[in-house]
């Protein structure tokens, strides 16, 4: 004889119980802000232009004032003056890591990088923001491979 219609049959007891990790694969843990790669922006010591001295001045000041939009606009001002210039690229990458911008902070460096050409310590603290901004995204990996680049210059 059937079961009556309104009663469903019973489901198969599971053999193991379901949990969250059982359904998801593992990720790795990322680490804490600790245990993040330290990162300390360099100040250069190339001379600047007049205007681009006045320029980056400006921009100090307004993000020591915390105004980090109108510093971020003071340097696209001077690359658009000297669009060569690898240090204001990175001073520009400095100011979009401090605007929780990672990808275009990471972007900028790698761009100052390629226009450092000789300068191996500029080079070198472009590659360590790199690895910074990678591991604020959670490229860990990515990082580790931003700070071998560095240690080779």
């Amino acid at each position: 004889m059937a079961p009556p219609a309104d009663v469903l049959p019973e489901e198969p007891t599971p053999t193991e119980p379901a949990t969250l990790e059982a359904l998801e694969p593992s990720l790795p843990t990322p680490p804490a802000a600790s245990e993040l790669t330290p990162f300390h922006p360099i100040e250069s010591t190339v001379p600047l232009s007049p205007v681009i001295g006045a320029l980056v001045s400006a921009a100090n000041q307004n993000s020591k004032a915390g105004d980090l939009d109108s510093a971020a606009a003071s340097i696209e001002r001077a690359i658009r003056i000297e669009p060569r210039n690898a240090t204001l690229f990175y001073k520009l990458a400095v100011l979009r890591l401090q605007q929780s911008k990672p990808r275009l902070a990471e972007d900028l460096a790698k761009k100052s990088a390629l226009l450092a050409s000789t300068n191996s310590t500029l080079k070198r603290h472009c590659w360590l923001l790199i690895a910074h901004a990678r591991e604020i995204q959670q490229d860990f990996s990515g990082a580790k491979e931003a700070r071998a680049k560095a240690d080779s210059f």
